[in-house]
Parts: C-alpha cells; sequence; structure tokens
C-alpha cells in the first residue's frame, strides 16, 4: 500500500473537539452571565433556590458525617459552610442546564440547517 493510496482519515474528531470547547465556553459564559444578573437584580430568586437546595445540602452533609472518617469531615465542614454548599449546588445545576440548553439548540440548529439538505 502506497501513501498515494491510503485511505484519507475523516477530521470529524477535531470539529468534534471544536464543537465540545465552544459549547464549554459558551456555557461559561452564559451561566456567568445569569448568575451575575441574579446576584445584581433578583437576589430573591436566589434565595428561593438556596431554602429549595437546603434539604439537599443537609443531605450531603449527613452523607459526610456517616460516612466519611474524622480527618475527611473536619476538612469538609472547614471548606464548605452551608451558604457555599447551596451556592455550589446552585451553581452545578444551572451549568448542567445551561449546558443541556445549548446542546439541544445547537442539535436543533444542526438539524435544521444540515439535516434539511438530505
Amino acid at each position: 500500500m502506497t501513501i498515494e493510496s491510503a485511505p484519507r482519515r475523516d477530521p470529524r474528531f477535531l470539529w468534534l473537539f471544536l464543537g465540545k470547547v465552544i459549547l464549554l465556553m459558551a456555557t461559561i459564559v452564559a451561566v456567568y452571565a445569569l448568575y451575575a444578573y441574579l446576584h445584581a437584580y433578583r437576589l430573591d430568586w436566589l434565595g428561593w433556590f438556596y431554602v429549595k437546595l437546603q434539604p439537599l445540602t443537609s443531605s450531603l452533609y449527613g452523607l459526610v458525617e456517616t460516612y466519611f472518617p474524622d480527618d475527611v469531615k473536619y476538612k469538609i465542614r472547614g471548606a464548605i459552610t452551608d451558604d457555599l454548599g447551596q451556592r455550589s449546588l446552585f451553581l452545578l445545576f444551572l451549568t448542567a442546564s445551561v449546558e443541556l440548553a445549548l446542546y439541544s439548540l445547537f442539535k436543533l440548529l444542526k438539524f435544521v440547517l444540515v439535516g434539511s439538505r438530505r
């Protein structure tokens, strides 16, 4: 087999990787903007979300208290306060929902623009 007759590789991985990088950047910008908006103009909404996340935060602390060794418990309690725990969970849920929405939008646009040509 010569070099000329070797099958040419599709640059699909590169396009998929580039798409994931763009999705990651768009997610970061969107989450930052949403959180800044909520913090600046809708602090009562953030409080509502934090109150709704309180039972989940308490359950996670209970999990740490029950199943982790004492030296780890101390480090986790020192690193995560109640407010930071709820804020972290809120940001995780916000990031996941924004990424899912953007991914779905990108897939819909791809289907409409590329899929309709076939």
